[in-house]
């Protein structure tokens, strides 16, 4: 055998020649000698496997929290770039090797081992002291309760980002939901067109009718308002109510839960020229129910599983149909994909659930669960007029049987938004349809629901049914309420903002104050007026308007907080300059409203 296959025969308490770090301590003699241990006791060891690993070692970088990055724009914006990677300075590869259980560490980096970015520099190994300590001592602002981001540096009027401005406003989405149901309330229709309703029932007025007149109707709803507090609510009539009001409707008043909506109270009124029993319940502007959303036939739908099937039977429900309509239209709604995607359906599935149990824990029944009494606003679910089917049918004490009537309705409900028709006679046809579009998980809680074993079934045995899909039900909500508080986030300033606005524009340029024609241009006011010009009257230098809101929004702050920063006010005679802070023109501002509050009060 050739001898020089094998290496020297090492001592027992030597490092095996075959290790990377006899060659480097071989090479590593002339570097200064420093105490390893010293070095070693600044990393934090995981526990790794006896096995070479490279690891990073780099130097602390503080972070200000309260500066906010250079992309205005949210982290998770579609509109903004990705945020920039923090770089990482003095970066130096170490080798950490296990020798008979001794972990050693060395650098690769042959130029860095006589250098003083090495391993034994101690700018590699992060400062010596705390990094509390390294940031600088803790500094205490006199307006810690007036937090708010600083602007950005601005290059100066020539440079101006495009599209800026939009980042100051809310999403489009977040937009157009808020306005339509501002719409909803704000828009008033012509109350001289329902002449038979009264103007005003118990404190509720300005009744709007919610739905159309349905011949012999036993109920009515609108929508009021409460002329104590403004707020608007949902009143459900029930005509000619002449028995004594349920029992169950005040444990309906108990219950208060997101998916459900809530009945603050109920009273007996002869406004209608009848005795009829209102039922009083929250308002929910721009809601829609079930069947105008996904059941109607009309194709005003919204996006999630495109327009529906036309029916033509749809203007009139009650005309014949052939036999095999409700199989071809079927048909030609998975042709035209108008079925909800399956997201869609458990997320409906999930809330209506969520309902049915806080109802039945409560010992109550819903016996109201169709998509005529099922409304939805944005994505979230909730069933509506709970209570008064209690109400009309006060006799009925069987509440274990009308909670197995719920979950029956509810499974009819979702085969109905499954095959996205009402018409679900035929289920043999229907639940082939769902097998063959959704999961087998949906099947079999359909046909749980819709079963008519005499076992009871409780809304509780879902939850298994429903699995992790309701962690992602979760998931969705928390990121729709963290949309939310990124925008309420950038918005929950602006009544601060504001009260700078009013204050600036009732001290600005007033006629007279106390008989003295000249009160806003001397003294103090004078320099708000200057201060006005350089925030909304600048000029870039070829003399067109400057319009920077991030510059305006940065002053306001300033004013607000009443910082030491210098500001230069020019006359609009170009003859006079002042330099002044924002903590005397905060003050000049403070006395000047002090003195027209005071010259506002009546004389006692």
């Amino acid at each position: 055998m050739d001898p020089s296959i094998f290496l020297p025969y090492a001592p027992p308490n030597g490092l095996p020649q075959e290790s990377k770090l006899v060659t480097y301590m071989s090479r590593s003699t002339s570097t200064p000698t420093r105490s390893l241990n010293h070095a070693i006791g600044k990393l934090t060891l995981d526990s790794s496997p006896p096995g070479v690993k490279k690891v990073l070692v780099s130097e602390f970088i503080p972070m200000n929290y309260y500066v906010p990055p250079p992309n205005m724009l949210p982290p998770e914006s579609p509109e903004g770039p990705p945020p920039p990677p923090i770089p990482m300075a003095n970066a130096s590869t170490v080798h950490q090797e296990n020798v008979g259980g001794t972990t050693y560490f060395y650098s690769t980096n042959s130029d860095s081992l006589n250098t003083t970015s090495g391993l034994n520099s101690s700018a590699s190994m992060g400062p010596s002291e705390p990094c509390l300590n390294a940031v600088g001592p803790p500094m205490v602002s006199p307006y810690a309760s007036q937090m708010y981001a600083g602007a950005l540096p601005q290059p100066g009027p020539s440079t101006n980002k495009q599209g800026l401005a939009a980042t100051f406003y809310n999403p489009e989405t977040i937009r157009s939901e808020i306005y339509d149901r501002n719409d909803d309330v704000y828009l008033q229709p012509d109350l001289n067109q329902f002449p038979d309703i009264p103007d005003s029932v118990d404190m509720y007025a300005e009744l709007v009718p919610l739905e159309g007149a349905v011949t012999h109707s036993m109920s009515t709803s609108y929508r009021a308002t409460n002329r104590q507090n403004g707020d608007y609510v949902a009143l459900r009539r029930l005509h000619s109510y002449t028995s004594p009001a349920s029992k169950r409707l005040e444990m309906w008043k108990q219950i208060d839960h997101p998916n459900i909506v809530r009945l603050e109270e109920y009273f007996s009124t002869k406004a209608f020229n009848d005795i009829s029993l209102v039922l009083v319940y929250q308002y929910h502007p721009a809601a829609v129910t079930l069947m105008n959303k996904y059941l109607s036939g009309n194709g005003n739908n919204s996006a999630e599983g495109g327009a529906a099937y036309h029916d033509p039977f749809s203007s009139d429900p009650d005309a014949p149909r052939p036999y095999t309509h409700q199989k071809n239209a079927m048909l030609r709604a998975v042709a035209c994909g108008a079925l909800l995607p399956e997201a869609v359906l458990w997320s409906l599935l999930v809330q209506l659930t969520a309902g049915l149990r806080a109802i039945h824990t409560a010992g109550l029944a819903c016996r109201s669960l169709e998509p005529t009494k099922v409304i939805m606003n944005g994505c979230r679910v909730r069933i509506a007029w709970c209570g008064a089917a209690d109400a009309l049918h006060s006799n009925t004490n069987d509440v274990v049987q009308a909670q197995q009537d719920d979950l029956t309705a509810l499974g009819r409900l979702a085969l109905a938004l499954a095959c996205r028709t009402i018409h679900c006679d035929n289920l043999a046809a229907s639940m082939e349809l769902v097998a063959r579009t959704y999961s087998a998980d949906l099947k079999n809680l359909i046909l749980y629901l819709l079963s008519s074993s005499p076992a009871r079934r409780s809304v509780i045995d879902l939850m298994p049914m429903i699995g992790a899909r309701f962690y992602t039900q979760v998931e969705a909500l928390e990121r729709r309420a963290d949309a939310f508080e990124d925008q309420l986030s950038q918005e929950i300033d602006n009544g601060r903002l504001l009260r700078i606005l009013i204050k600036l524009g009732i001290v600005n340029e007033r006629p007279e104050l106390n008989l003295d024609p000249a009160w806003s241009e001397t003294g103090d006011r004078y320099m708000l007026k200057l201060f006005r010009d350089y925030l909304f009257h600048s000029v870039t230098t070829d003399g067109r308007p400057w319009l920077d809101q991030a510059h305006l929004t940065h002053c306001l702050n300033q004013l607000d907080g009443g910082t030491a920063a210098k500001v230069e006010l020019m006359s609009r005679d170009e003859q006079s300059v002042l330099v002044v802070s924002y903590a005397e023109l905060k003050h000049c501002l403070d006395q000047a409203f002090e003195e027209v509050m005071q010259a506002s009060e009546p004389d006692s």
